[in-house]
């Protein structure tokens, strides 16, 4: 019987260290942390690159953007929202209202220039390199 309770007690201690171990370990790496806190900032030549990867979302148009020009919405690192004109093979301009994501993707939504569409254009793409 006392043979037992030798045996539930080391078990007992390999388990709390196990957990001490396993815990120590969890902190995790302070530079991945601290880039994850304050991410790089993003350039309007990061979007732009990214847009020009992207097709004619109009009804009835097709071709890719011939230019895009992206200017920021704030001073923060991801500069969301962002303001971006696009040139496609067609006229009108169209200007989109762009969010870049914390996983460095973005999603707009706009409207041509002059002349409005029923709904909002979109355009995804990935992902956003820092300067």
């Amino acid at each position: 019987m006392r043979w037992a309770w030798v045996l539930v007690a080391f078990v007992l201690l390999t388990g709390i260290a196990g957990t001490v171990v396993a815990l120590r370990h969890r902190e995790g790496n302070p530079q991945f942390t601290a880039e994850q806190r304050s991410p790089a900032p993003v350039s309007g030549a990061g979007i732009e690159a990214i847009i020009l990867t992207t097709r004619d979302p109009r009804p009835g148009l097709s071709g890719r953007v011939r230019s895009a020009n992206c200017h920021a919405g704030s001073g923060s690192p991801l500069g969301n929202p962002w303001s971006c004109v696009v040139r496609y093979p067609s006229p009108p301009l169209v200007r989109y209202r762009v969010l870049v994501h914390a996983d460095g993707s973005i999603s707009g939504s706009g409207q041509p220039e002059g002349s409005p569409v029923i709904g909002d254009l979109t355009l995804n793409g990935c992902c956003v390199n820092a300067p």
